[in-house]
């Protein structure tokens, strides 16, 4: 009687480990086949070398206040994640419970830019459920070299001040958390729900068509995260008042090529731009070819399941970028003890008393300013970037980590400037089918 007393607890205790979803309730003892991969880089291997030569020519065109400082290109990005969750058909699996810290310099070498990536720690998710995107909560990101200036009525110049700070990892950093910044698009602050909307925690990130399919049955499966913030940044001014005085930062943040930065914005969000996709090592290809010119981005997308349109876009002009929608900002008093402030407050107010009228007048009343926006931000809001791209440095390029049992169309493109995307891509020669039995293999393309 007690060996089947106990050979049923057995029974039951095993069966408490797995749900009908086929998913561990104990996470197979703290185990995990899934290893999740950050890369801070366009291409998904082979990465563009980083430019930060002449930064002064990354200087944002939303400067508008203090145009002649010297600006000193960033040596070190910082990022702060709380946690991640994956996501599909409305619900959400927190797979990756976990706070981590990134402290990465700025270098060809460093994993986070080489096209290696970094590790997040997490847990298996369910097996066999279609993951649609990536919900990642971001807590901070911050780039060292920010300045920080005040303007002096008296001398009607701008004086530098202590470098700005923010905490990290719990320690005092140089540099802005230009993060708090990122939580709204401007087109989310000129809604009357906007306190509602915090776009940054979380922060989500789609799969390519066909979604995430997690299957424990493998030992190993990659869920590969890729945040473009390589070659994709860009210095910015961001004015402050709070302490009663003329202030402004100077700062590095991630480039506003997807929602433009315009002079006196309050809020940046929207340009962070990433992709997540998966693989299981042993069922991947590479393949490598001549196509295209050195200085190309060569991308690979699924025939019959993705659409190359998915990724050629040109982002638009903001609707108040000129013309009636441009909205007049509401003036300051920027030092309330001197009387030459004052004087530049009311010449300030008579102007924006004009432009507020245009704006109401040709604009609100003609019944456009909803309909502009609206349409400028359906725009945008579905750009995505290919989830296999690698950078054409020499005579040949090589795609890995593709996975077996598909087919593929390669395309290619120009790279362009620091702080672009590309915005067309032709396509490059004619499909290639993956056999499951090509896994290890490199296959030779265009």
């Amino acid at each position: 009687m007690k060996r089947i007393n106990i050979l049923l607890c057995v029974v039951v205790f095993s069966g408490a480990l797995f749900a009908c979803s086929d998913y561990p309730v104990f996470s197979e003892m703290g185990t995990s086949r899934l290893r999740v991969i950050l890369k801070g880089t366009f291409e998904s291997n082979n990465p563009r070398p980083w430019d930060l030569s002449s930064p002064e020519n990354m200087r944002d065109d939303s400067i508008d206040d203090l145009t002649t400082d010297t600006t000193t290109a960033p040596t070190r990005f910082m990022l702060d994640i709380a946690e991640m969750q994956l996501q599909g058909s409305g619900n959400a699996d927190k797979f990756a419970f976990y706070r981590e810290t990134y402290s990465i310099p700025l270098l060809d070498s460093e994993a986070f830019f080489d096209g290696t990536g970094v590790e997040y720690p997490g847990d298996d998710p369910y097996s066999n459920y279609q993951y649609t995107s990536v919900l990642v909560y971001i807590r901070k990101m911050i780039f060292d070299m920010a300045t920080h200036w005040q303007f002096n009525y008296s001398t009607l110049s701008w004086e530098a001040q202590e470098a700005p700070e923010s905490i990290f990892n719990e320690t005092t950093v140089q540099g802005v958390d230009f993060n708090q910044l990122q939580y709204n698009t401007y087109w989310d602050s000129l809604r009357t729900n906007s306190k509602d909307v915090i776009r940054i925690f979380p922060l989500r990130i789609y799969f390519p068509p066909g979604g995430f399919v997690y299957d424990r049955r493998y030992p190993e499966t990659v869920l590969e995260i890729r945040f473009v913030i390589k070659n994709f940044i860009r210095y910015y001014e961001y004015d402050d008042t709070s302490s009663g005085y003329y202030e402004v930062l100077h700062f590095w943040a991630l480039s506003d090529w997807l929602r433009n930065v315009r002079p006196d914005d309050t809020v940046m969000g929207g340009n962070i731009i990433a992709v997540a996709r998966s693989y299981v090592p042993g069922r991947t290809a590479s393949i490598t070819g001549t196509g295209g010119t050195a200085g190309n981005y060569i991308i690979a997308i699924e025939t019959g399941v993705d659409n190359i349109a998915n990724y050629t876009f040109t982002p638009p002009a903001r609707p108040d970028a000129s013309g009636a929608c441009y909205q007049p900002r509401v003036p300051t008093v920027l030092n309330y003890s001197d009387p030459y402030a004052w004087l530049d407050y009311y010449i300030q107010y008579e102007k924006y008393r004009y432009d507020l009228n245009s704006f109401i007048t040709g604009c609100l009343d003609a019944g456009i300013y909803d309909d502009q926006w609206d349409a400028y931000e359906g725009q945008v809001e579905n750009f995505r970037i290919p989830p296999l791209v690698t950078y054409k440095s020499g005579s040949s390029y090589t795609l890995t980590n593709v996975p077996v049992g598909k087919t593929y169309q390669l395309y290619y493109a120009a790279a362009g400037t620091r702080g672009t995307l590309p915005t067309n891509y032709t396509q490059l020669g004619s499909p290639i089918t993956i056999q499951e039995s090509d896994a290890g293999k490199t296959i030779t393309g265009p």
